[in-house]
C-alpha cells in the first residue's frame, strides 16, 4: 500500500501573491488615477457650462439694452465677462472667445465659448500631473447659445 505524503506548498503561495501584487497594485493605481483625471475633467466641463450660460444669457441681455454691444470687447468684458468668476476655474475674462451674434436670421442668438486655460491666469494646470503631455492637445471647452432679446 502506498502512502501519500502532503508536502506543505507555503513558499509557493507566498511567491503567488507576490507576483499577482506587483501586477495588481500598479494597476489598481492607475486605474485610481484615470477615475480622478476623468471626474475632475467632468467638474471643469459642468462648470464651465454654468459660465456660458451665464455670460450668454447676460449678453443676450445686454443686447436688448444696447445693441451697439456688439462691435465693442471692452463694453463685453466690463459688463458681462468680468462679472462672471468661478474661482480656480474661470478666473479672466480672456478665457471667453469673441461672442457670435447672429441677427441676420430668425431667431436672433448670441453664442459664447469658455475655455480653461490651464496654467494661465492663475489657474492650476490640467491635467496634473502630466504624463502623457496632454495637455497641448487637450483643453475643456463649454458653449451655449442664448436668444436675444
Amino acid at each position: 500500500m502506498a502512502r501519500f505524503y502532503r508536502r506543505k506548498k507555503t513558499g509557493t503561495s507566498i511567491a503567488e501573491a507576490a507576483a499577482s501584487m506587483v501586477l495588481m497594485i500598479p494597476l489598481i493605481i492607475l486605474l485610481t488615477f484615470v477615475i480622478w483625471e476623468v471626474s475632475y475633467t467632468c467638474f471643469l466641463i459642468n462648470n464651465l457650462s454654468q459660465a456660458s450660460r451665464l455670460a450668454a444669457r447676460s449678453m443676450a441681455i445686454s443686447y436688448g439694452a444696447d445693441p451697439k454691444i456688439v462691435d465693442s470687447r471692452a463694453a463685453q468684458d466690463s459688463i458681462v465677462f468680468d462679472q462672471i468668476r468661478i474661482p480656480n476655474i474661470v478666473n479672466d475674462s480672456a478665457q471667453f472667445d469673441d461672442p457670435v451674434f447672429q441677427t441676420t436670421t430668425e431667431p436672433h442668438t448670441v453664442r459664447i465659448k469658455v475655455r480653461y486655460l490651464g496654467g494661465q491666469h492663475s489657474l492650476p494646470p490640467f491635467p496634473h500631473p502630466d504624463p502623457l503631455n496632454l495637455q497641448s492637445r487637450f483643453q475643456p471647452v463649454a458653449e451655449s447659445t442664448f436668444r436675444l432679446e
